[in-house]
């Protein structure tokens, strides 16, 4: 039977009102870079700002339209990590306010990073990658937040998509998948109930990891048929504990 695949976790962007999105221009020295390790995607680049780096990471652990974003460097140093950002990606566009994961970096002196990033809202059945020609309309990642404000100049991001693209499409190949095949099959899918399986994750927990003091970051995608059963698990990040990525990948089977 066909299977096509699911991420789990799925967000949607917050539209905010237009408005001028201002800064100096934060300019590349390098070209766009696709690293692999550790088996997340990314395509990443360099800036200056001033004589000071910064950078842009554009992130994928499985395929599909979602990714996500860490900018960093001093042009951000004003950014409080307790209020929301607002993300722009091209002149006099729109803004998107979105909470943001924001620390302190010594070499970039402040890192924001968003998660599950989409231009593709769940009104229809999801897209299986990033839309490389609608992100080809898109130059630049303005960050917003009160006095802070610092803009990007990456320049097309529809170069940077099918480096993602490409990734995940060897990701699927990894999994003895057909990337042609599931981009036909996918659907949106997700759990019928998510108290249901957050309930069954912490069951899954296993005794002894619990006295153990285990614990630490994991993501994982089903597999499912059309009928939407799992027929498979696929551990993207590892916990560092085998017993953890076991039990989760039986609770959500």
């Amino acid at each position: 039977m066909a299977r096509t695949l699911v991420a789990l976790v799925l967000s949607t962007l917050l539209a905010a009102p237009a408005a001028a999105q201002g800064g100096d221009l934060i300019t590349p020295v390098e070209p766009w870079q696709a690293t692999n390790e550790g088996g997340l995607c990314r395509a990443e680049r360099r800036f200056e700002a001033g004589g000071q780096p910064h950078m842009v990471i554009l992130e994928q652990t499985a395929p599909g339209s979602r990714f996500g974003l860490a900018v960093a460097g001093p042009a951000l140093a004003g950014l409080d990590p307790a209020l929301p950002i607002r993300l722009g990606f091209f002149e006099a566009g729109p803004l998107f306010e979105r909470r943001a994961r924001i620390e302190p970096n010594q070499l970039f002196a402040k890192v924001a990073v968003v998660r599950n990033l989409s231009f593709f809202p769940p009104a229809g059945e999801p897209v299986a990658r990033m839309d490389a020609t609608v992100l080809a309309g898109m130059d630049r990642i303005s960050v917003t937040q009160g006095d802070t404000r610092a803009t990007f100049a990456t320049g097309p991001l529809g170069e940077a998509a099918s480096m993602l693209n490409a990734c995940t499409a060897q990701i699927l190949r990894s999994w003895d998948l057909d990337p042609a095949v599931q981009y036909g099959l996918q659907s949106g899918a997700e759990p019928e109930e998510q108290a249901k399986l957050a309930k069954q994750l912490r069951k899954a927990y296993p005794a002894s990891a619990y006295r153990s003091l285990q614990s630490g970051p994991l993501e994982a995608v089903a597999l499912v048929d059309p009928t939407g059963a799992a027929t498979a698990c696929k551990v993207i990040v590892a916990s560092g504990f085998g017993d953890l990525d076991a039990a989760a990948c039986e609770a959500m089977a």
